[in-house]
C-alpha cells in the first residue's frame, strides 16, 4: 500500500555520476542515475541519505547487498519478478530466460525482461545482474555494475 507521506527525492554525487534517490517516508521508491527531476520535495532525508551512503559503499566494493526499506510500484507480475532478481547473489548472473523458467512462466522471457526494465529502484533490485541470453550485460552502466562485482570486495 502506498505511503501517505509526501515524496522527497535528492541528487547525490557517486563514482559512477549522480544518482537520485526517492522515498516516501517510510521507504524508496525509485533510483536512478543521473540528476532527476522527481514529483515531490527535493531535499536530502534521513532514509535517502542511508540510501546514498549504502550505495556509494557498494560502488566502492564495500557492500554487496542493501538493507535500506524499499517499495518499488508495479504490477503483481512485476513485483514477482524483481523479487526473485534481488535473490541473484552478488557477483552472479542469469538471463531472463532462465528468470522466467525459475519463476514457472518459461515462456515469458521477454515479459520478465520489460518488468526488469520497467524496475524503479534498478541497483536497489540488481537488475544489471541479468544479461542477455548471449552473456553480455544490457547496457555500459551494467557492464560497469558487474565488472565491479567481480572484484573481491574490501569491507
Amino acid at each position: 500500500m502506498p505511503s501517505t507521506t509526501r515524496s522527497t527525492f535528492f541528487t547525490y554525487p557517486t563514482k559512477f555520476g549522480p544518482v537520485t534517490i526517492a522515498a516516501d517516508g517510510t521507504a524508496v521508491t525509485a533510483v536512478s542515475f543521473g540528476e532527476q527531476n522527481l514529483p515531490g520535495d527535493r531535499q536530502p532525508t534521513a532514509l535517502t541519505t542511508e540510501a546514498a551512503n549504502q550505495i556509494m559503499a557498494y560502488l566502492a566494493g564495500q557492500r554487496s547487498a542493501f538493507t535500506v526499506p524499499m517499495r518499488p510500484e508495479g504490477s503483481a507480475f512485476q513485483q514477482e519478478v524483481w523479487k526473485a532478481a534481488a535473490n541473484i547473489p552478488y557477483g552472479h548472473t542469469t538471463t531472463a530466460r532462465a528468470l522466467a523458467e525459475t519463476l514457472g512462466h518459461p515462456g515469458s522471457f521477454r515479459s520478465v525482461g520489460a518488468a526488469l526494465r520497467a524496475c524503479p529502484t534498478p541497483l536497489l533490485v540488481p537488475t544489471h545482474r541479468i544479461v542477455t541470453a548471449t552473456g553480455k550485460p544490457t547496457d555500459d552502466i551494467n557492464a560497469a555494475l558487474l565488472k565491479l562485482e567481480q572484484q573481491p570486495l574490501t569491507r
